[in-house]
């Protein structure tokens, strides 16, 4: 069984994985660096002993992280409780596809590395663009196997808590579906513009990456994914997993 760790700015998805890549389990807990091993050891083997997962038969670890800090954390939980040493994603491993000569990588993220990974593992034969939205929301565009580029934007929980921080009176809202683009109070009303003003955002990009690129199979994921699916009909799969199956896809070509 593999532990798949994947550490962002907000949360740390965690999932469990059989041989065959199947995720058992998988929960979110908040990213804290002030926490320790032993407090992330402790969550884990309570939620598995709630869903009668057994952590003793793990046999291996993988940590993808755009936190650095934490993954000296994960590192000494991974050794302490498990004897292992965990198999840390960047792009030194080999990886299933090849960037562009055109671009610059250093400092390309590991959860971008993970979700082009299962990606182009899932569909070998398609354009692929890759919309991930946590924290920040990225895309990645890969043209016959070979990533291109891509792009960088502010998240929806990121926009919220802008409006939020930087007014005086405008309130915190959940991000949801709006019952309309027109808001009969102002919390309805920065719903319904976040909503539609950032799907929006997203058809305009799609838009422009089909001018350069030919019929893309285009994929969204990322805790927020599953909403604006809904909303966005050029997107053509929603995959809740991605970033989980891309982790164990990275430490079978890699262990």
């Amino acid at each position: 069984m593999l532990l798949a760790v994947d550490i962002g700015n907000t949360h740390i998805v965690t999932g469990l994985l059989n041989p065959k890549g199947e995720v058992l389990l998988s929960f979110r807990v908040s990213s804290n660096e002030k926490l320790t091993e032993d407090e992330y050891f402790s969550y884990l083997k309570n939620i598995c002993d709630f869903n009668g997962v057994e952590i003793k038969e793990l046999n291996g670890i993988v940590i993808s992280s755009v936190v650095p800090n934490l993954i000296g954390i994960f590192q000494f939980l991974g050794r302490k409780y498990f004897k292992i040493e965990p198999m840390i994603i960047d792009l030194n491993l080999k990886l299933p596809f090849s960037f562009a000569e055109n671009l610059q990588i250093n400092g390309f993220g590991a959860d971008r590395i993970i979700d082009i990974a299962q990606a182009i593992i899932d569909y070998p034969k398609k354009n692929l663009v890759i919309f991930d939205l946590g924290t920040a929301t990225t895309y990645e565009v890969l043209k016959d196997g070979v990533y291109i580029g891509g792009g960088i934007l502010p998240g929806i929980e990121m926009s919220i808590n802008a409006l939020f921080g930087n007014t005086a009176k405008l309130p915190k809202v959940k991000f949801s579906t709006p019952e309309s683009v027109l808001g009969r109070n102002t919390a309805e009303q920065i719903q319904a513009g976040i909503f539609y003003g950032y799907a929006g955002q997203l058809k305009n990009i799609i838009h422009e990456i089909k001018k350069i690129v030919p019929d893309p199979y285009i994929i969204a994921t990322g805790g927020l994914g599953k909403i604006l699916f809904a909303e966005i009909q050029e997107i053509d799969e929603y995959c809740p997993e991605l970033s989980l199956r891309g982790l164990y896809t990275l430490y079978q070509m890699n262990k």
